[in-house]
């Protein structure tokens, strides 16, 4: 009798632990799951406009899951498809200016890595080509004699990884995790492929980027040519402005083709070290079609000091902040 006492103790102790396994194994290998079961999960946050806090020109994202990247696209670094949780943040609505950056300017002396350089790429448009334009800056987008003239509300180019972070941390933010990117650029969809949807409209492009095939033609149905002043487009859900074209945007982490294998599931932070930092959202020089730079889950990278007509930011702000500014400042 008393042995069959302990028996049945022994099987009520024990009788949790595979339903136990089984949670911790799919937690830690949450990347795995087949993308179609996680959207499926994820249905009803489709339904309905987000609602979101504003202030002082940024927007405050909420707490939650998201997805990053996609199983289903031939871009080897977008794979896997894979579920994170991210924790609230804040994030500008707009690109950085011109304006703004010469307040910056003015209030440090600060001098940035193409001035130092003497030199930066820029796009020609007539001749269709990169060049290496002596004197081009941020102040002088196609070189010395150019200047900002009715420039100011155009989103600051020609700034490096380093100038970013230099006004992220004088404007008392930091700049915006690719995580974080992705999750705002989603504006609250999950399978979408652009900021606003699934498709690129043929007569009235939702964001400025380039229609016709690159670089031979570029059939100008967004009204510019080069990069647009910030908010001329409308925002996807969350009231982002340019989270697709326009300007690449320079982001925290360093760049690595498999992060996604081995990215942890709460704020991944990137990999602890590279030789390339992340650039999301494409540009104005970006197409559409397969495999587009304009995707949400397109990834560019540059060495840290790049700069180029066609590379901007913007700020975020919030927990983790501290922790991201530190680990920014210690991989410089």
């Amino acid at each position: 009798m008393q042995s069959r006492v302990w028996l049945l103790i022994l099987i009520i102790l024990l009788a949790p632990l595979p339903y136990g396994a089984w949670v911790g194994v799919r937690s830690a290998y949450r990347w795995w799951v087949p993308e179609s079961e996680i959207k499926t999960e994820w249905q009803q946050v489709d339904a309905g406009p987000p609602r979101v806090r504003e202030q002082s020109g940024m927007v405050r994202i909420a707490a939650g899951r998201t997805i990053l990247g996609s199983s289903s696209t031939g871009n080897v670094d977008r794979q896997p498809a894979h579920e994170v949780w991210l924790d609230p943040f804040w994030i500008d609505a707009k690109l950085v200016t011109n304006d703004q950056f010469a307040e910056f300017v003015k209030a440090t002396d600060f001098s940035t890595t193409a001035e130092r350089r003497g030199s930066s790429l820029v796009f020609d448009y007539d001749r269709r080509e990169w060049l290496e334009v002596e004197m081009a800056c941020w102040k002088s987008p196609e070189g010395p004699l150019s200047t900002l003239a009715d420039r100011g509300n155009l989103p600051v180019v020609h700034v490096s990884w380093h100038d970013a972070l230099a006004y992220a941390e004088w404007a008392n933010k930091r700049l915006v995790t690719e995580a974080e990117y992705e999750l705002a650029a989603r504006g609250g969809l999950i399978d979408n492929q652009y900021a606003w949807g699934n498709e690129l409209s043929s007569d009235q492009p939702e964001a400025n980027y380039w229609q016709g095939r690159f670089p031979h033609r570029d059939l100008g149905l967004d009204g510019f040519r080069g990069p647009s002043p910030v908010g001329s487009f409308p925002p996807n859900r969350f009231g982002l402005y340019d989270m697709t074209g326009n300007v690449w945007c320079w982001c925290a982490d360093w760049y690595a083709a498999d992060y996604y294998y081995s990215s942890p599931l709460h704020n991944p932070p990137g990999p602890p070290t590279g030789q390339a930092r992340t650039l999301r959202g494409g540009s104005w020089l970006s197409t559409g079609g397969a495999g587009s730079e304009l995707a949400v889950t397109a990834r560019g990278h540059a060495p840290p000091h790049h700069t180029a007509s066609n590379v901007g930011f913007r700020c975020a702000g919030g927990p983790p902040a501290t922790e991201i500014a530190a680990k920014s400042k210690r991989r410089r």
